[in-house]
């Protein structure tokens, strides 16, 4: 195709919604007119057709699918259109009885249509919420009975991706609506609903009011402003702890509110939102980074951590699918961005809180950095600074940009900038060299993204840090990481605009990279490499220097210029200055080149064996080899000419001097990338050179003994012919038009080579040089990729001043790519060397086929060697012309049955549009386009020959066979680009894009990788046109012959086939329904007689087909296929080969795990069809006449699937009731009926009875399914019934219960008071009763606020009755109910149920079977009780049977979940003979079978108003504990199951608990352990259950946490309640006087009242402390701290002491509110002062630093000095250990928040250490030494001021602050002073010595000569010869 060149016509010009001008670069721009809205209305037509007629597969999903590749061809949509089409596809989405599979497709391509803002805004388009809620809402919490597919969820995570961009779309009303809807949810009555009420909260919440997104000025003043739900959301926040996901939570939403309202006109105190909820953000950030903190008693480090460890874990775990509703857990980049966007300039100085807070953030956990702190911390961390980087350049960008609506006073300062980059730019520095990777990769984006905001800020100590670590022999890990963060800031760097003073650090650090390219060490050398190439790709490589300037000076003394980073700025140079520097070190590019050169060499050298490539895949050699591949084009592209000479030369002496066996592909690679940057001088020299050495090798006899496998190792004395072989064909790779000047010469050594190469590898090399010679001759491609436009490069003037232009970024919209378009001449050569050599292969292999005689005598090895050599040809030609022409040649075959039916071809699918993508031959009136089509056909054709004649004759020779499906796959799924070379462009140019890409730059990318991605473009448009073709007869008939060798004998073979049919079937319309019948056919098929193991072999074949997803696929989704495959894969039970059954296991498992029932009737809303009308062109007149004919068609395939389905269920049951089916196979059915049954269609009686059967089978896996049947069938009646046989309300989701109500709150309040409560439910349940107290089944409903409607239920009765059973159900009705009312039966299915399920296995209660037995009940009501009676009282008499008690337990649970809507009577009647029975079977309850009855009441009570189960209630509620009782296991029951239940009720059921405190406080010094665990576990549920909000509306709610305290953050009641504070104080004043005994007891006895009630308390308080619910812990913990440390320093009893200090570190570790925290600081206080005990002072201590750290942002300044005076004044303490963790203490307090004290604290000790010591004396009688008076107080002075100096040495364990020396020193001149003093300044010096050994080198600076005198004997180790 040659190109004439003309205007690019203004359409092209137009399509453009992208930064980088896609069409206009393609070299074929001007024929593209008009493209994009032909195409763009033919979507838009056939689509609204389709949809109109109700074909929504795979009519509408074709054309959706073509939509796909229409935007990811980046052609732009109009704005109008595009928000049609997202209303449409919204719509489509959501309609009832849509098929999920659909539904997630309509759901990405609508995300895909509004993801970008700048597309849509909401003035364009309005999106109803709840569509989405209800969708999500029925998949992840569905009723208690409905069926759930596996597949579901994965469709839902689609639909909740559409939600987070669909937010932005929500009417103005929405905001309201949602709180209205999910705030009355909320309940803490289980994590689940919490965290689901806020997940839903997180996706839906609009985060700002709705604005026009292109003047952004307000759509509306209806909507809610965030300000009015903020205070709310904090205050929800603030009831739940222990639970990282909900942290998680509600940071990413703050986060985004925080973000999208930066530019709106309300502002509390800082934006959004006020100090306190700020600093809680903080607060919970400390959290989220789970560091360890605080000491032990004995001194070491980590008494505890800020994070929430094993208990969060456990606590989001027990949420369920709750956990799937939230956006990706990306919780650190939210925390970031909430504080980037949080920092505003405040005040005349423009300082910003934020700012401040973050400083104190980072300067508290700076230690956590260092590579010596390491843990699970250190990524977390790293992690968070990265975001914080990366977020903060963005906002600085969007700042910057024209259109930004950010008001001036808000915007980020330069004065915050560089504060911001100062803050974290020493964590860089310490985290640049962490121990693992991830570290090393999250600091590296941080130092990329701070270094394109302050680069004089970062590069100096960067650098300074890195040339150390480049010239190090000793430590590579440092290298490799320097070298890493090189490679990331290399375009920062060396950019001349951005950072003048790196020019000329480029030379430099090139030398120094250089070595580290070294085969000893794969990963460093890769990183080096990726280095060159990052700093090369904007930099021209020419030696700038004149005659008259030099540059003699090396590199070394450029180093460390101006490199002072403890200044705050680099003492810069002029610009002018850093040029010629920078122009002055280009002199030293000759010498790099040659050095890299050498390197590159030596690389070669030593290199591995090289075996095939495909087994090298993966290997990090074959990664550096890559990556070398990748430096050298980078190179040789950007050498100038005289450069590019010298590295031609070396290049060619390399080549030309030695064979490298090893690196004969690396040595092609290499001579490949020289000559694609100067084909012309590179052929020169080097195409003659390897004709010639060819020429001679092969005279002389190379490559002529025959190998024909692929896996053969090369002949060692070839290695010359392959060296230059290898070097040729690579050459050729770029030649383009150059190839013409050598035309004979290549033609006459391809000749030669082919004639006379018998080795594998010598005839596929000599095939790949005419491959590779009919590419460059047809492919359209770039043939440069420099950093600079063709124009600027030769232009002499400009590059004279290169060095300037270092670091330029490409132009998106003028990349005048050098395209390569093939020339008349370049067709000409191209089809000549067609004509020469693919044309006879084709004919000599014809020839043999058709002169094959397998008799006629031949060496076999021969014959497979000729075919090799000829259909290598064939191969390589046909990949090397893919983008000849356009198509095959080949005339489209006639439509048969299958595609006429299959609606593939007809109205609604049409063959894709065919695009212009630069094929060489496209006229056919060209002589040359009839010859290149015929090659295609005489190709097709020979492949259909030789497929045939191999499969038939010649099977067993597998090397030619697997060629010729090798060129299939070339001649179907190759057309126009291989599949191969477009993914590894893809994915190089991904790579290259992520080491480059920061925020906000779009496109900002080296000019070679924008090329590259033009270039990807292009081969996208090719590879397009290669997919949704449609077939001619030839591709059938390939298909045909495909399938026959996926079934062959080999099972090389068949794997390669299969692959291959596999990838070329999803290229052609229609293609599965040529495959798939005839794969079903031979699974169907039996053994009969000929080959057993032939037969065998298909059979696997066939399956092995059907585990691929593309093929599998019409199986589970087209009616045509589904009864056949499961009639076929239940039917394959012949094959009794193990391999074969476990395939069929597998592909079934595969089939029920993506299977989602089909849809057969859709229900569109009411204004659908004008969102169809809004997409369909007006001008068009023969659409109608089009929807009306597909939906005649559309309809009669309905009936037909409809048809099908019934058939096979009937087919099925058949298949069941065989007797010969093995049992395997009969399960495998079973299945497939349990998984096809479905609601709206009527219950079939012949599957109930096959239900019945199942149900009391002898195979435990029959059983399983019958149970499943059952109750599905059962539901389904119930269901049906419901909605009286409407299908419509069936498939819509909206059948209730005829007994549900709904009750305004206003008309009947159900806010009862506690006596009122207690009196309804003293109350029989009568229809009178329920209709003036509704039942309220939902527990969550009212808890936080009131809806302003609820739902409630009333019982049955004259006037509200359930209706009669649904005609169409009755047949199955009957049915069960025949079965259920026989007591045969029940005997039957009893003994089964109470039977053990596995030895191997815990028998656990299973809720299928309750389910079974709820549905049963809840049907017939009482009518089963005669029948199952018997036998259930049998069971739950069986007290010693395990497993008789858990089918008691089922059948008891589901019996009373069952009586829900009974009769009044017919309920009573129940309850009076199962309340005793239950009575009596509790009182005999084993710890063997107390689990199945915990899960029973559990059951019973589960989403139940307790008015229901009041039996139940008052049974368990009533069990008094008897203190006398030797039984502790009987109290403990009665104690365990109360609990379950209090832990199961609604909050509605308070009333009934509270009464329990009083009974359960009284016996808290019960004897036994067991029993008092469970009751102090009662306790903390009943105290949890005390606050209940309960308000009145949501707009209450909101106005009262508007106008709380600290803008909602913590409000929550911390103090007891009145009625439980009576119990508590009555509790703790009895603790006290017990404690008071205990003391003064004489014998053990006397103290276990204390120590059994304190171990209530505590087991009480751990409870509580584990708990997500705040508000049933936060009042209690201070009336219980003092008492926690007596109980602590109880001595007579161990565990006490235990337990009391795991409790104790728990409270320090707890989250309190900030009034709390208040109170908190005051008890530690207190303890510490006042404490008479130094033990409880020194355990004191470490829990104090816990605390501090947690809560460092809830503290006032006032707080935190009263702390310090209070720790400093224990230094002064009496008892050493106190004063030794006083300043441990003290040490991480100045460390983590008193940094400004230092100075203060300093003076105060130093003043301290210098008090004098009275001298002792020695009494001369005794010998003794006397003690002047005030020894032991100057002694204390002392020690205290030692202590108070070491703590500040110790809180800087990594650094030497500017006062440390001078605290050495002093502290040195004091070693001689007494032991205690002596030890600590020991200690202190060791430790001084471990921390910073590694960096004496640099610390030993800080001190002048004087002070490392005095210093020398302590800090060098003390060694053994000294």
């Amino acid at each position: 195709m040659e190109v004439e060149k003309g205007p690019i016509p203004q359409s092209v010009v137009e399509d453009d919604q992208h930064t980088m001008k896609y069409y206009q670069a393609l070299p074929y721009a001007q024929l593209l007119d008009g493209e994009a809205a032909e195409w763009l209305n033919e979507i838009c037509t056939n689509l609204a057709i389709c949809v109109e007629a109700r074909d929504f597969a795979p009519g509408a999903a074709s054309w959706v699918k073509r939509l796909s590749s229409y935007i990811s061809m980046k052609h732009s949509i109009p704005r109008e259109t595009r928000a049609k089409l997202a209303e449409l596809l919204y719509s489509m989405a959501f309609m009832p009885g849509m098929d999920t599979a659909l539904m997630e497709t309509w759901a990405a391509m609508c995300s895909r249509l509004i993801k970008k803002p700048k597309h849509l805004g909401p003035e364009d388009l309005v999106l109803p919420w709840r569509p989405l809620y209800d969708t999500i809402e029925r998949f992840m919490f569905p009723k208690e009975r409905q069926k759930t597919l596996l597949s579901e969820s994965k469709h839902v995570s689609t639909v909740i991706r559409l939600l987070e961009y669909a937010q932005r779309f929500f009417p103005p009303s929405a905001t309201q609506e949602i709180l209205d809807e999910f705030l009355p949810q909320f309940a803490l009555c289980s994590i689940r609903d919490a965290l689901r009420v806020l997940g839903y909260l997180v996706l839906f919440l609009p985060v700002t009011v709705p604005r026009n997104s292109q003047t952004h000025a307000a759509i509306s003043d209806a909507a809610m402003h965030p300000k009015e739900y903020v205070p709310t959301l904090f205050s929800m926040w603030s009831t739940i702890t222990n639970s990282p996901t909900c942290d998680a939570q509600f940071v990413d939403l703050l986060a985004r509110i925080a973000e999208t309202n930066i530019s709106d006109p309300y502002t509390a105190e800082i934006g959004m939102f006020n100090r306190q909820q700020v600093k809680y953000l903080f607060t919970v950030g400390m959290r989220m980074m789970n560091l360890p903190v605080g000491s032990r008693e004995n001194g070491s480090s980590g008494g505890g951590s800020t994070g929430f460890g094993t208990t969060g874990q456990k606590t989001d775990l027990r949420a369920g699918n709750a956990l799937m509703l939230r956006r990706k857990p990306e919780r650190f980049k939210s925390l970031a961005k909430f504080m980037v966007y949080n920092i505003v300039p405040e005040g005349q100085d423009g300082e910003s809180y934020v700012m401040m807070l973050l400083s104190e953030m980072i300067q508290a956990t700076e230690l956590y950095y260092h590579p010596s702190n390491h843990g699970n911390w250190t990524y977390y961390l790293t992690t968070f600074i990265q975001h914080l980087a990366t977020e903060f350049l963005r906002r600085w960008r969007e700042e910057e940009e024209e259109d930004c609506h950010t008001p001036k006073e808000r915007r980020l300062t330069v004065a915050l900038r560089k504060q911001f980059v100062l803050t974290l730019r020493p964590l860089t520095y310490l985290s640049m060299f962490g121990k693992d990777h991830y570290v090393i990769g999250a600091t590296e984006a941080t130092i990329k993204a701070l270094a394109w905001l302050e680069p004089g800020l970062i590069f100096p100590g960067l650098l300074e840090r890195i040339y150390p670590s480049l010239e190090t022999l000793t430590e590579t890990h440092r290298t490799t990481s320097a070298l890493g963060i090189l490679a990331d800031v290399a375009l920062p760097l060396f950019s001349r605009d951005h950072y003048p003073a790196g020019g000329k650090h480029l030379l430099p650090l090139l030398h120094l990279a250089t070595p580290g390219v070294d085969m000893n060490d794969p990963l460093k050398a890769i990183t080096s490499l990726m280095f060159i190439i990052s700093a090369l790709s904007t930099v021209p490589v020419r030696d700038l220097t004149t005659s008259g300037e030099s540059y003699s000076g090396g590199y070394s003394e450029l180093r460390y210029e101006g490199m002072d980073i403890d200044g705050d700025a680099e003492a810069e140079l002029p610009r002018e200055e850093e040029d010629k520097l920078c122009k002055a070190t280009t002199g030293e590019f000759e010498e790099w080149v040659a050095k890299f050169l050498r390197r590159v060499f030596t690389i070669f050298e030593n290199l591995p064996q090289y075996h095939q490539q495909k087994k090298q895949n993966g290997s990090t050699e074959t990664g550096l080899t890559s990556m070398l591949e990748y430096a050298c084009d980078t190179l040789f592209g950007q050498l100038s000419d005289d450069l590019y000479d010298m590295a031609l030369r070396m290049v060619i002496d390399f080549a030309s001097q030695q064979v490298l066996p090893n690196a004969i592909h690396a040595a092609g690679l290499l001579c490949g990338s020289i000559a694609s940057a100067n084909p012309a001088k590179a052929a020169k020299r080097l195409i003659p050179l390897c004709i010639a050495n060819i020429s001679s090798e092969l005279e002389h006899g190379a490559a002529s003994t025959m190998i024909n496998s692929e896996s053969s190792t090369p002949i060692q004395s070839d290695s010359t012919l392959h060296w230059y072989q290898c070097i040729l064909y690579h050459v050729v790779l770029k030649m383009g038009p150059e190839l013409l000047n050598y035309k004979k010469d290549i033609t006459d050594i391809l000749q030669e080579m082919i004639t006379k190469c018998r080795t594998r590898r010598g005839f596929m090399w000599s095939a790949e040089l005419l491959q590779n010679c009919l590419g460059t001759l047809l492919q359209t491609y770039a043939r440069d990729r420099r950093s600079l436009n063709p124009e600027d490069w030769h232009n002499e003037e400009l590059m004279k001043n290169s060095h300037m232009l270092w670091g330029k970024c490409g132009d998106t919209e003028n990349l005048s790519i050098d395209w390569h378009v093939p020339s008349t001449a370049e067709k000409a050569f191209a089809v000549e060397l067609l004509e020469t050599f693919l044309v006879p292969s084709i004919t000599h292999v014809r020839q043999k086929i058709a002169n094959y005689d397998q008799n006629q005598p031949g060496h076999v090895y021969e014959q497979a060697n000729d075919f090799c050599r000829h259909l290598a040809v064939i191969h390589h030609a046909l990949r090397g012309s893919t983008c000849i022409s356009l198509d095959d040649g080949t005339e489209q075959g006639p439509k048969s049955d299958h595609q006429v039916e299959d609606g593939e071809g007809s109205d609604s699918i049409r063959e894709q549009p065919r695009l212009i993508a630069g094929y060489a031959f496209t006229d056919p009136s060209d002589p040359m386009y009839t010859k290149v089509q015929q090659f295609r056909q005489d190709m097709g054709q020979l492949i259909h020959e030789a497929l045939q004649f191999f499969l038939l004759k010649r099977e067993d020779d597998l090397e030619s066979l697997k060629m010729v499906i090798d060129i299939t796959r070339a001649f179907m799924d190759d057309a126009g680009v291989d599949r191969k070379h477009l993914d590894q462009e893809k994915g190089q140019y991904v790579y290259a894009k992520a080491v480059i890409k920061v925020p906000k730059a779009p496109k900002h990318y080296p000019r070679s990788l924008l090329v590259r991605r033009a270039e990807i473009h292009h081969l996208q448009r090719l590879r397009y046109n290669a997919q949704g073709r449609s077939r001619a007869a030839l591709h059938d008939t390939l298909f045909k012959d495909l399938l026959d060798l996926s079934l062959s004998s080999y099972a090389e073979i068949r794997k390669l086939s299969q692959n291959t049919l596999s990838a070329t079937a999803k290229n052609f319309n229609g293609s599965k329904s040529l495959i798939v019948p005839v794969i079903l056919e031979v699974l169907q098929s039996k053994y009969e007689n000929g080959d057993k193991e032939r037969h065998s072999n298909r059979i696997k074949g066939s399956l092995y087909l059907l585990r691929h997803r593309s093929i599998l696929m019409p199986c589970l989704r087209d009616w045509r296929y589904i009864p056949t495959f499961a009639l076929a894969l239940c039917g394959a039970q012949h094959e009794d080969k193990p391999s074969i059954q476990e395939m069929i296991r597998k592909v079934f498992v595969d089939y029920v795990t993506q299977f989602n029932p089909r849809s057969f009737r859709v229900l569109t809303p009411e204004d659908f069809e004008s969102k169809v009308q809004a997409i369909r062109p007006t001008s068009a007149s023969d659409i109608q006449i089009r929807v009306d004919t597909l939906q005649r068609k559309v309809q009669k395939q309905q009936d037909k699937k409809l048809g099908s389905y019934q058939e096979l269920m009937k087919s099925l049951l058949d298949f069941v009731h065989n007797s010969k089916v093995h049992w395997r196979y009969c399960s495998m059915a079973a299945n497939l009926i349990e998984l096809f049954i479905r609601p709206d269609t009527p219950p079939d009686a012949g599957i109930a009875a096959f239900a019945n059967e199942c149900m009391i089978s002898e195979l435990p896996p029959m059983r399983r399914i019958g149970v499943g049947i059952a109750t599905n069938l059962l539901y389904y009646i119930e269901h049906r019934t419901f909605a009286k046989g409407n299908e419509d309300t069936i498939i819509m989701n909206k059948v209730e219960h005829p007994l549900k109500r709904e009750f305004r709150v206003a008309d009947k309040n159900p806010r009862y008071s506690e006596e009122e409560y207690l009196r309804i439910f003293s109350q029989p349940l009568t229809d009178e009763n329920v209709q003036q107290w509704p039942l309220i089944d939902d527990s969550r409903v009212g808890w936080y606020v009131w809806p302003k409607v609820y739902q409630g239920f009333v019982l049955p009765s004259a006037t509200t009755s359930v209706p009669d059973i649904e005609k169409y159900s009755m047949d199955a009705y009957q049915e069960f109910r025949k079965v259920f009312t026989s007591k045969e039966h029940w005997e039957k299915l009893q003994k089964y149920m109470a039977q053990e399920v596995s030895r191997a296995q815990e028998d656990v209660f299973n809720q299928a079977n309750v389910a079974l037995y709820t549905s049963l009940f809840r049907l017939y009501e009482d009518a089963p009780i005669e029948a199952m009676k018997e036998n259930f009282v049998s069971l739950c008499k069986s007290s010693d049977q395990k497993a008789h008690q858990r089918a008691a337990a089922e059948l008891a649970a589901g019996l009373i979940r069952g009586t829900e809507h009974w009769p009044a009577a017919k309920t009573e009647a129940v309850w009076a003979w199962l309340a005793p029975l239950l009575e009596s079977t509790f009182a005999n309850i084993t710890p063997d079978s107390l689990s199945y009855w915990e899960t029973f009441v559990k059951s019973c009570a589960y989403e139940r108003d307790p008015r229901r189960i009041r039996p139940l209630v008052t049974l368990l509620l009533d069990a008094k504990i008897d203190p006398t009782s030797d039984a502790a296991f009987a109290e403990a029951r009665k104690l365990i199951l109360a609990h379950v239940l209090i832990s199961t009720m609604g909050w509605h059921a308070d009333p009934l608990v509270h009464q329990l405190l009083g009974e359960y406080i009284s016996h808290v010094d019960h004897p036994y352990k067991q029993v008092r665990e469970v009751l102090g576990g009662n306790i903390s549920n009943i105290l949890e259950r005390q606050w209940a909000p309960s308000l009145p509306d949501v707009q209450t709610l909101l106005s009262n946490n508007a106008k709380a305290e600290h803008g909602g953050v913590g409000n929550i009641p911390t103090q007891m309640a009145t009625r439980v504070a009576q119990h508590v104080e009555q509790l703790l004043a009895k603790l006290d006087q017990w404690h008071i005994e205990a003391k003064g007891a004489t014998e053990i006895e006397g103290t276990k009242t204390y120590t059994n009630a304190s171990k209530t308390v505590i087991c009480w308080l751990r409870k509580a402390l584990g708990q997500y619910d705040v508000a049933g812990t936060l009042p209690y913990i201070i009336p219980l701290w003092s008492r926690l440390f007596a109980m602590q320093e109880f001595h007579d009893d161990q565990d006490l002491q235990h337990m009391a200090t795991v409790a104790l570190n728990k409270v320090a570790q707890y989250s309190y509110t900030p009034s709390m925290v208040i109170k908190m600081v005051d008890e530690f206080m207190s303890i510490l002062m006042q404490s008479g005990s130094w033990r409880i002072r020194t355990r004191a201590l470490p829990l104090l630093q816990i605390f501090f750290f947690k809560n460092l942002f809830s503290m006032e300044s006032s707080h935190v000095l009263q702390v310090m005076n209070s720790v400093s004044g224990m230094l002064l303490d009496t008892q050493i250990e106190v004063r030794q963790m006083a300043a441990v203490t003290l040490g991480g307090l100045v460390r983590c928040s008193q940094r400004e004290a230092i100075t203060t604290v300093q003076a105060q000790y130093s003043e301290l250490l210098q008090t004098k010591l009275p001298k002792r004396r020695r009494d001369r009688e005794t010998g003794k030494i006397i003690e002047m008076p005030g020894f032991a107080d100057a002694l204390l002075k002392k020690h205290a001021g030692a202590l108070g100096l070491s703590c500040l040495v110790n809180a800087f364990p990594y650094e030497v602050p500017k006062w440390m020396p001078e605290v050495l020193c002093e502290l040195a001149n004091c070693m001689s002073d007494p032991a205690e003093i002596q030890s600590t300044i020991r200690k202190t010096f060791s430790d001084f010595r471990r921390t910073h050994s590694d960096t004496w080198h640099e610390d030993m600076t800080k001190f002048t000569e004087d002070q490392l005198s005095i210093l020398s004997d302590m800090l060098i180790s003390p060694s053994y010869y000294a």
